[in-house]
C-alpha cells in the first residue's frame, strides 16, 4: 500500500503527520511525531480485534481483566486507547490527560474519537493534573512520552507516591516503559521499577511483544497494585518476566 499523508503540521508541542499506511503488516492510520522518529498513536483499519500497538493491547487486556469503573489515562495522544476502553467496557468513566490540545482536535477529526459523556479530556501535563485534582481511580494508565522518553517527572519516587494517592484501595497502576532489559539501555526500566517499589508492595513487569531481543529497547508494561495481590498475569497475553535486580538507590527523585 502506498503511504498517504492525510494531515501534516505543527502544534505547540511539535511536528506531526497523520499517515495512512501499512504498519507492522496491518492497514492503519498512524500519528507520527518529529521527522517520523516515532509512531505516537495508531488506529488499525483492517477490522482486526487487537489494537494496532502491542503495548496498547496489553493495557487494554489489563482493563478488561480488572474491569475498573474509573480510569485515569495520563498521555492520551489521539485517544486510541481511551476510545477502545469506552467502546468495550460498559459503564466505564475515563479521564484522559493530554497536554497538546491540538492532538485532541486530530483525534476527533482523524482517529474516530467519540464524543461521549464517559470520556473527559484535560489539557495539562500528568503531574500538574495529579497536583490539582483530588479524585481517586480504580486504575491509572500511564502512556506519556516525549518521542521515546517518559517525562522525568512521571517516573520518580514522588511520581509513584502521587499515583498511589490517586488510586482507590485495591487500585492498579499500569505504565508503558520503553527500555532495554539487559545492557546499557536497561537503566530506564531499572530506575522506574525501583521507584515503583518505594511505594507499592507488588510490582510486576510484562513483555508487550514477543520476538525482540531483551538487549534491545522495546515496550514493557510495569504494573503496581495498591494493597492487593490479584493475579494480573491471568489478564495479560504474555507472562510477567523476572523484574530487574535493583537497589533503592537506583530510583530517581524529583530533585535529581
Amino acid at each position: 500500500m502506498q503511504q498517504v499523508v492525510v494531515w501534516e503540521g505543527d502544534t505547540a508541542h511539535g511536528h506531526y503527520e497523520v499517515v495512512d499506511a501499512l504498519y507492522d503488516g496491518r492497514l492503519a492510520r498512524v500519528l507520527y511525531s518529529g521527522d517520523r522518529q516515532a509512531a505516537q498513536s495508531g488506529l488499525a483499519k483492517d477490522g482486526g480485534s487487537d489494537l494496532l500497538f502491542d503495548y496498547n493491547q496489553r493495557l487494554l487486556e489489563l482493563v478488561l481483566g480488572v474491569l475498573p469503573k474509573t480510569v485515569l489515562l495520563i498521555g492520551g495522544g489521539v485517544g486510541t486507547l481511551a476510545k477502545a476502553m469506552v467502546d468495550t467496557v460498559p459503564g466505564i468513566r475515563v479521564d484522559m490527560v493530554e497536554p497538546d490540545e491540538f492532538l485532541t482536535r486530530l483525534a476527533y477529526d482523524y482517529f474516530d474519537l467519540p464524543v461521549d459523556e464517559r470520556l473527559t479530556i484535560f489539557h495539562t501535563d500528568g503531574r500538574t493534573f495529579l497536583r490539582d485534582h483530588v479524585a481517586r481511580y480504580d486504575m491509572i494508565l500511564v502512556d506519556a512520552f516525549m518521542h521515546t522518553t517518559i517525562p522525568k517527572d512521571l517516573k520518580t519516587v514522588e511520581a509513584f507516591r502521587a499515583f498511589a494517592n490517586h488510586l482507590q484501595p485495591g487500585g492498579v497502576l499500569a505504565m508503558n516503559v520503553i527500555s532495554g532489559y539487559y545492557g546499557p539501555g536497561a537503566h530506564v526500566l531499572q530506575r522506574t521499577y525501583a521507584a515503583a517499589l518505594q511505594t507499592f508492595g507488588m510490582v510486576d513487569v510484562f513483555l508487550a511483544s514477543r520476538g525482540y531481543s531483551l538487549w534491545l529497547p522495546q515496550n514493557f508494561i510495569l504494573t503496581a497494585q495498591k494493597g492487593t495481590g490479584r493475579p494480573l498475569r491471568g489478564y495479560v497475553r504474555y507472562e510477567p518476566i523476572k523484574p530487574p535486580e535493583v537497589s533503592p538507590g537506583v530510583a530517581i527523585h524529583d530533585g535529581d
